[in-house]
């Protein structure tokens, strides 16, 4: 089992290297991972069809429904139709416009996938920024950042909660009522440091926002739109959908099916696709499928780790390192998720912890919520830290680069390396006044 432990551990370093050096596309990193964990007999195929066991099958339906419905959306113009109403309440001011654009990039990362708020998100800042003849790369960061904090706060927000809540059996509300006071806190807290930061270019640029605002008034919102009628239906389903997620716990009660998030994410995904008439065939095809085997494939390497007892390892060296102490383990799980999410996607840290937070509730005692907060707030939040730290910093910074407006590492580290530190020392005094029991 020694033996295998290596083996297993030597996988996932390798399956890592290969998503960190990006010669390689991470789904194909990740599946060449996971047969290589069959090949040395780390995992065996029934392994994967335990219904507690590391193949997260609640994840993957959950995160395959909403990637129909927030496709759907895309589809129909719906991002930048939501946008551009944003652009014209804030009357073309920049500092209206930056705390607009981070606000609603948080807000609709807490429901849909931050990847595809960025793209839109992204894009539509670029144009903004050239109207008014302003750099778009300070609004950008701080809407990557906001992303990143805006889908901590539910389940459904980022990947590391999809996986974390799914694994545990935890429900849409626990996320809003556990971490969403948290993530709300700090966004903020982020705005606040962003807008210091960039005081001087938000108020240089955009000295005739009037005469701009007056030149750009027939910039009609409902322009954007390509389908009207399959927007309001997806916005209903979508909606619906979410209501399921809320409301998923206590129709557990009444129906087991009912209960589970994958049902209701995959029941809105059916319902938008019978509804939304013959094109629908072809939305399928747009999502993202990678994203699923990779998924997939990672939770096969992360079970060889559990396999062969390297996840109780470490489970038990993180609770001998918090000596008994809860406010040190929360110190000590954060920090650490924060600064590896940030070098390392977010994705396959949490998915590595899974287990590590089994193995330390058991070591110690402290309470299994307490820790599943705590890794979904630093890994989320920490991802902020680089540019390759989470999916939606890898797809701003691209956007930016195809409109020839490169964002350097030096230029991105600079601001949100210190954004990132000065959040998480903010969500640390949080989560230790609401967690912090000494035992």
């Amino acid at each position: 089992m020694y033996d295998k432990a290596i083996i297993a551990v030597a996988i996932l370093v390798f399956t890592y290297a290969l998503i960190m050096s990006e010669k390689v596309e991470r789904s194909i990193a990740a599946l060449l991972g996971a047969m290589l964990v069959f090949v040395f007999g780390i995992v065996k195929s029934e392994d994967l069809m335990k219904l507690d066991g590391f193949m997260h099958w609640e994840a993957l339906g959950l995160i395959f429904g909403m990637f129909i419905l927030v496709e759907t959306l895309r589809h129909t113009g719906f991002f930048r139709w939501i946008g551009l109403h944003t652009l014209h309440a804030a009357k073309f001011r920049p500092l209206y416009i930056f705390i607009f654009f981070s606000g609603m990039s948080a807000f609709l990362s807490a429901f849909m996938d931050s990847i595809t708020v960025l793209f839109f998100m992204a894009s539509l800042t670029i144009e903004v920024a050239h109207i008014l003849k302003m750099s778009p790369i300070p609004f950008i960061i701080a809407e990557i950042t906001a992303a990143n904090i805006g889908g901590s706060a539910t389940m459904v927000g980022d990947p590391p909660n999809v996986i974390l809540g799914t694994a545990f059996g935890y429900s849409f509300m626990d996320f809003v009522v556990n971490v969403a006071i948290i993530s709300i806190a700090v966004f903020f807290v982020n705005l606040a440091f962003f807008y210091f930061w960039y005081k001087k270019h938000l108020k240089s640029g955009g000295a005739d926002h009037e005469k701009i605002a007056e030149e750009h008034k027939e910039l009609d919102p409902w322009s954007a739109v390509t389908d009207k009628k399959l927007m309001y239906i997806t916005m209903a389903v979508f909606t619906f959908t979410v209501s399921l997620l809320v409301l998923h716990s206590a129709l557990k009660q009444f129906s087991p099916i009912l209960g589970s998030v994958a049902f209701a994410a995959i029941l809105g995904a059916t319902l938008v696709l019978v509804l939304g008439g013959k094109k629908m065939p072809g939305i399928v095809t747009k999502i993202d499928w990678k994203v699923l085997i990779f998924f997939a494939c990672l939770f096969i390497v992360v079970g060889g780790l559990e396999n062969t007892g390297v996840t109780k390892a470490m489970g038990d060296a993180i609770g001998g390192a918090s000596k008994g102490n809860i406010v040190i383990a929360i110190t000590l799980i954060l920090w650490s998720m924060a600064f590896l999410s940030a070098f390392v996607d977010n994705v396959p840290v949490a998915a590595v912890m899974i287990p590590v937070i089994r193995e330390i509730h058991t070591a110690t005692g402290f309470p299994e919520s307490t820790l599943v907060w705590t890794t979904a707030i630093g890994t989320d939040i920490g991802g902020n830290g680089t540019p390759i730290g989470a999916s939606a910093n890898v797809v701003g910074m691209s956007v930016c680069e195809h409109d020839k407006c490169h964002i350097t590492w030096k230029e991105y580290c600079k601001v949100a390396m210190p954004a990132m530190v000065v959040t998480i020392t903010v969500c640390n005094i949080l989560l230790i006044l609401m967690y912090g029991k000494l035992f």
